[in-house]
C-alpha cells in the first residue's frame, strides 16, 4: 500500500496539537498546587485531554472509513469539542482569558460564513464549521500561555504572530477544502502546522522557566 502523505502530515499536525495541550495541562498542574480547587481543575483538564484525544482518533477513523462523510464526522467533531471545552473551562474560572482576544475570536468565527457557499451536503457543511471551532483551542491556550509571567517577551511576540496566523488559516481553509490534495491545500495546512510548532515551542520554554521558579 503506497504511503499517504496527507494522512501522515495530518497525524503529525494532530500529534503536535495534542502535545501543546499536554504541555499547557502540565503547566497548570504545577500551578494548581498553589490554587484552591486545584484538584478539580486538574481533573477537568485531564478528562478533557483524554476525551479530546479519543475524539481526534475517532475523527481520523471517519476519514479512512469507506463512508467518512455525514453523521460520523459530526459526532467525532463534537466529541473533540467536548474535550476541548473541559480543557479550556478552568482558564475561564481562573480568569486567564483577556478581552483583547475578542477581535481574533470574532474574525475566526466569521470565517465560518464562507463554508455556506461550498457545494456540499448540509451535514458536511455542519461538520466543516464544527471543525473550524477546534481552532479556538490553540487560540485560547496561546493567550493563556502569553499571560503567564514566566513567558518571555520574545515568546509573547511569537505567540501574538502565531495567533494572527491562525486567524489567517481559518479564512484560507475554504480554499484548502475546495482544492484537496493540491499545493494550495498543503500550503494552508502547513500554516496551521507552523502555528502549532510556535505554540509548542513557546509553551515548552515557558514551562521550563516555571519549573526553575517552582
Amino acid at each position: 500500500m503506497p504511503l499517504d502523505e496527507y494522512a501522515l502530515l495530518s497525524l503529525v499536525v494532530e500529534g503536535t496539537l495534542l502535545l501543546g495541550v499536554l504541555v499547557v495541562i502540565s503547566i497548570f498542574r504545577t500551578l494548581n498546587r498553589y490554587v484552591k480547587r486545584g484538584r478539580l481543575i486538574e481533573a477537568l483538564q485531564m478528562a478533557g485531554g483524554f476525551i479530546m484525544a479519543l475524539g481526534m482518533t475517532y475523527l481520523r477513523a471517519t476519514y479512512v472509513a469507506p463512508n467518512p462523510i455525514g453523521t460520523n464526522l459530526i459526532i467525532a467533531t463534537l466529541f473533540t469539542l467536548a474535550g476541548s471545552f473541559l480543557v479550556i473551562l478552568p482558564f475561564f474560572l481562573l480568569q486567564f482569558i483577556k478581552l483583547k482576544m475578542k477581535a481574533q475570536v470574532f474574525a475566526l468565527l466569521l470565517s465560518s460564513l464562507i463554508y455556506l457557499v461550498l457545494p456540499l451536503p448540509t451535514l458536511e457543511k455542519i461538520g466543516m464549521i464544527l471543525l473550524l471551532f477546534n481552532l479556538l483551542i490553540p487560540l485560547f491556550l496561546m493567550d493563556v500561555v502569553s499571560s503567564l509571567t514566566t513567558c518571555s517577551l520574545f515568546n509573547r511576540k511569537l505567540l501574538r504572530v502565531a495567533s494572527w496566523l491562525l486567524v489567517l488559516h481559518a479564512w484560507l481553509r475554504y480554499y484548502a477544502i475546495k482544492n484537496p490534495r493540491t499545493c494550495i491545500h498543503y500550503a494552508i495546512l502547513m500554516i496551521y502546522f507552523a502555528v502549532l510548532v510556535i505554540w509548542v515551542y513557546s509553551t515548552l520554554k515557558t514551562y521550563s522557566v516555571l519549573r526553575r521558579w517552582l
